[in-house]
């Protein structure tokens, strides 16, 4: 079970790079839009967080699993009132150091790596077919999510390469959390199904409160809307190549 939660920590962290890769090869990013990449990947987060509710429920049952959901969306909603947020900097104003730029990307690859990472660890726990499922569809989300953490940074300014080696290393930090969030699982498994609760409230907050407000909206948030329908229903497809 080891080699396969590895296989998925790679799997995410190849995906999030390739996606901050693509930022070199995008002429005009400033731009671009991605409306759509983001309403695909909050398909795909809602449904993978709903697969783990389930399974946490069938072990512990109600009271416990709202709890977990409660404690991990409590834990996005504080990281992000104690460190900006960079999509809503973004949209307010330019930092005037790099230096405080990449205090932001770090403060905000920990908001969301961390517990993406720990979500696969505790899925990996739970049983393997759950965790290659969960590792999939978290690379089908971190491969947008690694330009969208370079993009923001090329239009501050920031040259590509260093822009892309923090989406790079967003991506390293997300397979790192995996495995050390797995080998303390494992340690203590009674953990597993309050940490897939715990795991799915944070994407689930991520999802709800961050991605869809932005997607809803564009002019195109019927579009967005139809998108993330679609990003469920290919996530429910791959449930079914993995169970």
């Amino acid at each position: 079970m080891l080699t396969d939660l590895i296989g998925g920590a790679v799997l995410v962290t190849l995906a999030t790079g390739l996606g901050a890769l693509s930022t070199f090869y995008i002429s005009d990013i400033c731009k671009s839009k991605y409306t759509l990449l983001l309403a695909f990947s909050a398909g795909v987060m809602m449904f993978t967080s709903l697969e783990m509710i389930s399974q946490a429920h069938h072990e512990i049952g109600h009271v416990l699993t709202a709890v977990g959901l409660l404690c991990g969306m409590l834990l996005i909603f504080l990281s992000e009132k104690l460190l900006p947020h960079i999509h809503q900097q973004i949209k307010k104003t330019e930092l005037p150091t790099s230096k405080k730029k990449a205090a932001l990307i770090v403060g905000t690859i920990a908001i969301h790596n961390i517990p993406e990472g720990f979500a696969i660890a505790a899925a990996f726990a739970g049983s393997v077919p759950l965790g290659w499922f969960t590792a999939t569809s978290m690379a089908i989300q971190d491969a947008p999510e690694g330009a969208l953490i370079s993009a923001p940074l090329i239009c501050y300014g920031l040259d590509k390469k260093r822009a892309v080696g923090f989406g790079i290393l967003s991506g390293v930090v997300e397979g790192l959390a995996a495995v050390i969030g797995y080998l303390f699982l494992t340690v203590v498994l009674s953990l597993v199904p309050f940490a897939l609760a715990f795991s799915a409230g944070a994407m689930m907050y991520v999802v709800l409160v961050e991605i869809m407000p932005d997607v809803l909206r564009e002019k195109e948030k019927y579009v967005g809307s139809l998108v993330f329908i679609i990003g469920i229903v290919i996530a429910f497809l791959l449930a079914g190549l993995f169970s």
